[in-house]
């Protein structure tokens, strides 16, 4: 294998390992240690690792070396040293600047939505309140007959034990 190969080899298991330092904290910071967050990270490891697997699959038809594990580390170590703090500034700022503007814009057009179905539909419950009206009275008498028939029957059969059923 020429050196230029394995420069490029080297290089691309140093990539995986930012990428895998980056996921896993990406993950942590959304999870925030909750059983959701890690069991994600749970299925986010074999992801990772087949991630690199294929990549060192590309680059050198599979096969692993001692230096791709280092490789790999060092891409950690380099992603936790220099490449933390501006990669989560970028996420802070693409958060700000697209996600929530199209959150907020999603969030409008169904306040929209609701508030056009949910005039009809007051209409309705309105006028339906309003027919119903002339009932109210004679469904509040059944029901005070219906409580009070349940609490005769409650005590006439309160001292009776109950069956026990044969096997």
């Amino acid at each position: 294998m020429i050196v230029s190969h394995q420069l490029l080899s080297l290089l691309a298991m140093v990539g995986t390992g930012i990428l895998a330092a980056a996921v896993i904290d990406m993950i942590r910071t959304a999870g925030g240690g909750t059983r959701a967050g890690t069991a994600i990270e749970l299925m986010a490891w074999p992801l990772l690792g087949l991630a690199a697997f294929s990549v060192l699959f590309a680059v050198r038809s599979g096969e692993w070396r001692l230096y791709d594990l280092l490789a790999q580390l060092l891409g950690v170590l380099l992603y936790e040293s220099s490449l933390h703090r501006p990669l989560r500034f970028a996420g802070r700022l693409l958060t700000a600047l697209v996600i929530r503007p199209i959150l907020f814009l999603l969030d409008l057009v169904w306040r929209t939505v609701a508030f056009i179905v949910g005039i009809p539909l007051k209409l309705i419950l309105t006028l339906i309140r309003f027919l119903l009206r002339p009932f109210r009275r004679p469904a509040r008498a059944v029901r005070r007959k219906a409580g009070t028939l349940s609490r005769k029957v409650r005590r006439k059969f309160a001292g009776l034990p109950l069956k026990k059923r044969s096997a």
